[in-house]
């Protein structure tokens, strides 16, 4: 069976358009959908738990996050969910104590083994894991909700690492992709196969390959 492939787009967070007009750019360039479609098409709807769709594009899957100046979404013709997450501190606040409070945001929020997970090095780790996690929700659709703790998406082997500094792994009954970028930034996506990965930044009308994940 051939990998599904998933188009990942970024977009500034000040970009002009409405999430649905960057949804329409990213879909035409992917080639999962062709140009110049008619508008019924790309009226969006929300499943139970608030998860977005379009109704008359069944094959069309997609995901969104935002986080500090960057707006980001995953495509693909199969389930997909995707993270974005900023590695921020508050202002002025040293990373040893930064971490020392993500350190108790995971005691709290994640399942036991990711909190021990995290513990060895906090800072790094809670954000790849708190991505991770994100990505995994938007992934079923059920979004963030009291069993966000119950799951772990702790690698259940080591990671497989790419030369460009991707790490692979399964956790959960699904597979997850992660690497920092943009820079100062964590990326996860979460798909229910391996899939091969294509990057694009968009900063005008036009996109740019930047990698392949």
């Amino acid at each position: 069976m051939s990998r599904p492939s998933v188009g990942i787009f970024l977009f500034p967070a000040d970009d002009s358009r409405r999430p649905e007009e960057r949804l329409r750019a990213a879909a035409e360039a992917s080639g999962l959908v062709r140009e110049n479609s008619p508008e019924y098409i790309w009226h969006m709807a929300r499943g139970i738990y608030g998860k977005p769709y379009f109704p008359a594009q069944p094959d069309l899957h997609f995901s969104i996050s935002h986080s500090g100046d960057w707006w980001l979404c995953a495509l693909s013709e199969t389930p997909i969910g995707v993270d974005l997450q900023e590695h921020t501190k508050n202002r002025g606040e040293e990373e040893e104590t930064a971490a020392a409070r993500y350190g108790r945001m995971a005691e709290r929020f994640f399942h036991p083994s990711e909190a021990l997970w995290v513990c060895k090095n906090r800072y790094e780790r809670f954000f790849m894991v708190w991505a991770a996690k994100e990505s995994y929700v938007k992934y079923t659709g059920e979004g963030i909700g009291d069993s966000f703790g119950q799951f772990s998406v702790i690698p259940e082997r080591p990671f497989s690492l790419s030369a460009d500094g991707e790490r692979y792994w399964t956790a959960a009954g699904v597979c997850f992709c992660e690497r920092e970028f943009p820079q100062g930034y964590t990326t996860c996506i979460c798909t229910g196969m391996p899939a091969e990965y294509a990057l694009f930044t968009c900063t005008g009308p036009a996109f740019r390959r930047q990698s392949i994940f």
